[in-house]
């Protein structure tokens, strides 16, 4: 049995990040909600740790595992009872960092982070097993193998949703490209 203070946090935030952030994105209805999901998951340990003092953990990873189940049923039972009104979330793309060179390079930006925008509601719009596959597999780079034990499934079904979405990808988006060069 260990025992975890405050002090330990984050030592234990990182130790954990990567099994979280599969754990809650498995566990996940979409994918835009993980970060938000992730964060509030190492708060509530932040604030647990704060409030006690000392907690005796036999195991970190599991305990917040349980942490983050608890996060994920208030978050959705929330989302669900605010279903009516209308949220506006923060989007995404604006954290990625397109850079460029001169005013040429301007237009080429703002096509590529349109296609990026394109193609993650495509992605989204895709069954929820076939989005977060291809998410785990080439945001985190995860390995097909593991993303099998992830979800349960047999790695040749892994294989077909990345393969597929990725031909899809090409089919849909592939011709517009084309008449950017």
């Amino acid at each position: 049995m260990a025992i975890i203070r405050l002090s330990d946090f984050d030592n234990i935030y990182n130790e954990t990040y990567q099994t979280m952030l599969k754990f809650i994105i498995g566990k996940c209805q979409n994918l835009e909600d993980v970060n938000e999901l992730l964060q509030d998951s190492y708060i509530e340990l932040y604030h647990t740790l704060d409030r006690k003092k000392v907690l005796k953990i036999e195991d970190v990873s599991a305990y917040l595992k349980g942490i983050s189940k608890n996060v994920i049923k208030k978050f959705y039972r929330k989302k669900y009872r605010e279903r009516e009104k209308v949220v506006y979330f923060e989007n995404e793309l604006d954290y990625i960092d397109i850079k460029h060179e001169d005013e040429q390079n301007l237009e080429a930006d703002f096509i590529n982070r349109e296609n990026v925008e394109q193609i993650w509601n495509y992605l989204n719009s895709k069954n929820i097993l076939i989005a977060k596959t291809f998410y785990l597999y080439y945001t985190l780079g995860l390995k097909i193998s593991d993303i099998a034990k992830e979800f349960e499934i047999t790695e040749s079904a892994v294989k077909n949703y990345i393969y597929r979405t990725l031909k899809e990808l090409k089919e849909v988006f592939g011709k517009e490209e084309q008449d950017y060069d």
